[in-house]
């Protein structure tokens, strides 16, 4: 099967990491240049988790160079709507757009891009992008740094085109108790895997806001350690379990989540 085929069926399938895989496999033996933007995206990601950080550096100015092509090359489709591309291991998979924007375009935004992590800012001049189907793909949710009303808030645990999401980030955001007791509520946002309600009026009732005690010698937490704030516990007694009210929890080896592993 053909790169051009391939990118077909990730846009249509955004998560599947197999046809992905097959998709850089194809431009390789086609001698395509992105296939050069993957390999050294992928040294350059293991060269910073192997701490070699000079040696990752002097490979950012090629990097950064193939991106441009690609960002370039997807601009005839994309400057009909207006927003960021944000490209992760050398994949066009992360936009930041205002949530109008996101609602009039989202049809041809993934026509043209396999988004899985977006950053919508002004959510709540239109909390009615939460009923937008594309969401169906997005994986995580930055909507940190703004004000969110009511409405929005409603809007988002109500919304029926969740079902794909694991990360939402409402830091900063004005969140108050009762806010938080809407999406506490909310079956939409159970199988959401972790919440960020930090720096916020509300109590966070999240178990990474009480903390854990760490194992000087392994350098592990202390499972003992892990528990609920009493907001937490008082949420969990009116709704019953609540998966990311415990996201400490959840992901001990690796807390807070990066929102690409989702």
């Amino acid at each position: 099967m053909n790169a051009a085929d391939l990118w077909q069926m990730i846009l249509a399938a955004p998560a599947d990491a197999d046809l992905k895989t097959q998709y850089v496999q194809a431009l390789t033996q086609a001698g395509d240049w992105r296939a050069d933007l993957f390999s050294l995206a992928a040294e350059y990601k293991r060269l910073r988790s192997g701490s070699y950080i000079d040696r990752a550096q002097a490979l950012k100015p090629r990097l950064d160079g193939l991106i441009a092509d690609w960002r370039a090359d997807l601009s005839g489709r994309s400057d009909a709507w207006p927003g960021e591309i944000e490209f992760v291991l050398g994949w066009p998979i992360e936009l930041n757009i205002k949530a109008a924007d996101f609602a009039r375009h989202a049809g041809e935004i993934v026509a043209t891009l396999p988004v899985r992590h977006l950053n919508l800012v002004a959510v709540s001049d239109l909390p009615g992008v939460f009923e937008v189907p594309q969401l169906r793909q997005i994986a995580s949710l930055d909507g940190s740094k703004q004000i969110w009303s009511d409405d929005a808030i409603r809007a988002l645990a109500s919304s029926s085109a969740l079902r794909a999401l694991r990360w939402l980030d409402l830091s900063h955001g004005g969140i108050t108790e009762a806010q938080v007791e809407i999406l506490a509520a909310s079956p939409s946002l159970r199988t959401v895997a972790m919440i960020d309600l930090s720096d916020n009026p509300t109590r966070d009732p999240v178990d990474g806001a009480a903390g854990a005690g760490w194992d000087w010698m392994t350098g592990k937490i202390v499972l003992e350690s892990v528990a609920l704030p009493e907001f937490g516990v008082e949420l969990e007694h009116r709704h019953g379990e609540i998966t990311w009210l415990h996201a400490l929890w959840n992901f001990l080896e690796a807390y807070p989540p990066s929102r690409y592993s989702f």
